[in-house]
């Protein structure tokens, strides 16, 4: 999880700074209901929002509806994730703006997008990760903080079991 966060979070990083974040049009749009202070987060980041690849409009009164996401967080609810982006631009989180503020936002994202825990890769799937990996520049950490790889000796492995 960490390492394709890592990889999602360059890639949107890198789209972002490009000019445009790729969105992905969804086949059912969703209509979210907004309180005022979430309507103008929306209005006052309508432009950010676009180029992160959300495609929002207005549905009348604190209704609007989400016509696109961004493209590699295709398989995370749209909605939610639409309004937990929403309401990072209404917080201070750690003291964070700016630049700050959009990497803590791509990271979110890139998160929801990344792989999970528990979920099956076919072989394919795992070499390809892995030569993503090796070719990126930055790699020890994910985003969030969280090491992408762990190198442990055969030493260890032995304590571990007790075969010293």
């Amino acid at each position: 999880h960490a390492a394709h966060e890592r990889l999602l979070f360059e890639d949107l990083r890198k789209q972002y700074l490009d000019g445009n974040i790729a969105s992905q049009t969804l086949l059912f749009p969703e209509t979210v209901e907004l309180s005022i202070f979430q309507t103008q987060l929306v209005e006052k980041n309508r432009e950010t929002l676009a180029k992160m690849g959300f495609a929002i409009r207005d549905f009348g009164g604190n209704s609007f509806v989400v016509s696109a996401i961004p493209a590699l967080a295709g398989g995370a609810g749209a909605s939610a994730l639409f309004l937990d982006i929403l309401n990072q631009f209404g917080t201070e989180k750690g003291g964070s703006s700016g630049a700050n503020r959009l990497d803590d936002i791509l990271a979110d994202i890139a998160c929801k997008a990344a792989i999970k825990a528990g979920h099956d890769l076919k072989e394919v799937e795992i070499e390809a990760l892995l030569h993503r990996m090796e070719k990126a520049d930055l790699f020890s950490h994910c985003p969030h903080g969280r090491p992408v790889f762990k190198q442990f000796s055969q030493d260890d492995v032995k304590k571990w079991f007790y075969r010293t």
